[in-house]
C-alpha cells in the first residue's frame, strides 16, 4: 500500500506517530491522576528517605543515581507487551506517588506536574519513556512483518535505544543541576537558576528533535522507499 496516513507510510506503521499518541496519553493520564487526592504517609515518607540518600550525593553522585534508574525503566518499556504494561503501570503509579508528595504538603498533585512540566528535565526525561513503549510496539510490528520490513527496519530499534540513553543522560543532568542549585542555593536564588536551565536546554532539546527525525527520516515525506533503506546517521 503506497501513501502515508497519521499512523502509515508506503504500508509500514509510523514509529513517530505512536510515539506521539503514547506521549499525549502520558500526559493527560498524569493530569488526571496526579489531580486525584492521595493520601499515603507510608509512601511519602519512603519517597522523602529515598530522595534524601540520593540527593546527599552531590551533583555526579545524583547523575548517576537518577540516569540508571530511569535508563533501567525505559529498558524494560522497550521489551515487546511486557514493556507497554509496565508503561502503563507507571502512568498510574508515578502520578499518584506526586499526588501523595504534592498533597502531604496541602498542595493539589495536578498543580506540582504542571509545575514539574516547566522544568526542563521533565519535558526531556517523560518524552523518552513514550518513545521506548512506542519502539516496543514497533518492534512487535517489524517482527511479526518479518523478511525485508525486520531486517531493513531492526538498525532503527537500536538507534532508538540509543536516543533514550542520550536524552535521558541530558535530562537526569539537568535535573541534577537543579536539585543541587535547590540544596545549595536560597529558594528564590535556585528557583531563578533553575529557569535559567532553559538556556541551554532549548538548543539540547532541539538536537535532540533532529537526531530524533534522522533516525526517524524514513518516516518523513510521501515518496519515501520502504525497503531496501539503511539507516546510517553520518
Amino acid at each position: 500500500m503506497e501513501g502515508e496516513t497519521f499512523l502509515y507510510i508506503n504500508g509500514i506503521i509510523k514509529l513517530r506517530a505512536l510515539f506521539l499518541l503514547l506521549f499525549i496519553s502520558e500526559i493527560l493520564i498524569y493530569i488526571i491522576i496526579s489531580a486525584i487526592p492521595y493520601n499515603n504517609p507510608a509512601l511519602v515518607s519512603q519517597l522523602k528517605a529515598e530522595e534524601n540518600a540520593t540527593y546527599s550525593n552531590g551533583i555526579v553522585g545524583i547523575l548517576f543515581s537518577i540516569f540508571p534508574h530511569n535508563l533501567f525503566i525505559a529498558t524494560i518499556e522497550f521489551i515487546p507487551a511486557i514493556g507497554q504494561l509496565f508503561y502503563v503501570l507507571s502512568m498510574v503509579e508515578t502520578p499518584l506517588a506526586l499526588s501523595a508528595l504534592a498533597n502531604s504538603t496541602g498542595v493539589p498533585g495536578f498543580i506540582d506536574f504542571i509545575i514539574l512540566l516547566i522544568v526542563p528535565d521533565t519535558l526531556i526525561e517523560l518524552p523518552s519513556y513514550a518513545i521506548a513503549a512506542a519502539t516496543g510496539i514497533y518492534l512487535i510490528y517489524i517482527l511479526v512483518k518479518s523478511g525485508e520490513v525486520l531486517r531493513s527496519k531492526i538498525r532503527k530499534v537500536l538507534y532508538m535505544y540509543l536516543f533514550v540513553a542520550l536524552e535521558l543522560f541530558i535530562a537526569g543532568t539537568f535535573e541534577s543541576l537543579a536539585i543541587e542549585m535547590g540544596l545549595t542555593l536560597p529558594k528564590g536564588v535556585s528557583l531563578t537558576y533553575t529557569f535559567l536551565l532553559w538556556i541551554p536546554a532549548i538548543p539540547s532539546i532541539y538536537l535532540l528533535i533532529r537526531l530524533f527525525r534522522r533516525i526517524n527520516r524514513d518516516e518523513y515525506g510521501k515518496n519515501v522507499e520502504v525497503i531496501p533503506e539503511t539507516f546510517e546517521l553520518q
